[in-house]
């Protein structure tokens, strides 16, 4: 009986033991998977910083203030792009895009057109995409993508913004025709009594 019971605990001990080890095993490939998932996003991230410091006109440092405060690498790309062509401060850009304007209407107010300005951070985006390409750089790859939706996002949310303003504007300039309208009726009705001449 003694012998059984001794026999039983060491088969018991040894699944223990077994067991603690493969647990160790498995914290020690979990551990490692997270390490080289960690060390990919911090390359991508580099990448992405790489393309938008290119890209936009902007130094890295700006670029990570931005994105503290929330902004998306899209917006913080063309805004320093429309600093660069306008001799003015990433937050003087910043500044009128939280007043409501639209980056079309940002770059007009510096004699600019917002696509002459698009045309050299596309062409930069292209020229990295290529290369991450040739070189068979999948995280510059990635991240030439991740920066060349966001921007294209702006650029819908800025048509979508220009569209919308068109229309209020059109829709002002109607009511105003109609406020004429009436007038001209009144004063046609009572000629003479309408102060409005």
């Amino acid at each position: 009986m003694k012998r059984l019971l001794t026999g039983i605990g060491a088969i018991a001990f040894a699944v223990v033991l077994t067991g603690i080890t493969m647990a160790g095993e498995q914290t020690a490939t979990q551990t490692r998977e997270e390490t080289k998932t960690q060390t990919k996003a911090q390359v991508q991230n580099r990448e992405q910083l790489q393309l938008m410091e290119k890209a936009g006109g902007v130094d890295a440092k700006t670029i990570e203030a931005m994105q503290k405060q929330h902004y998306g690498d899209g917006e913080i790309v063309i805004a320093g792009a429309l600093s660069k062509a306008s001799n003015q401060s990433v937050s003087e850009i910043m500044s009128l895009k939280k007043q409501g304007m639209g980056w079309g209407e940002i770059a007009q107010k510096y004699n600019l057109k917002l696509g002459d300005v698009m045309k050299s951070v596309h062409a930069n985006i292209n020229a990295y995409e290529n290369h991450a390409k040739q070189t068979k750089n999948g995280n510059a790859l990635n991240a030439a993508n991740k920066i060349k939706n966001e921007i294209q996002n702006q650029e819908k949310m800025n048509m979508q913004e220009m569209m919308q303003n068109r229309n209020q504007q059109m829709q002002h300039e109607m009511n105003m025709n109609q406020q004429k309208g009436q007038d001209m009726r009144m004063d046609e009705k009572q000629p003479g009594m309408n102060m409005h001449k």
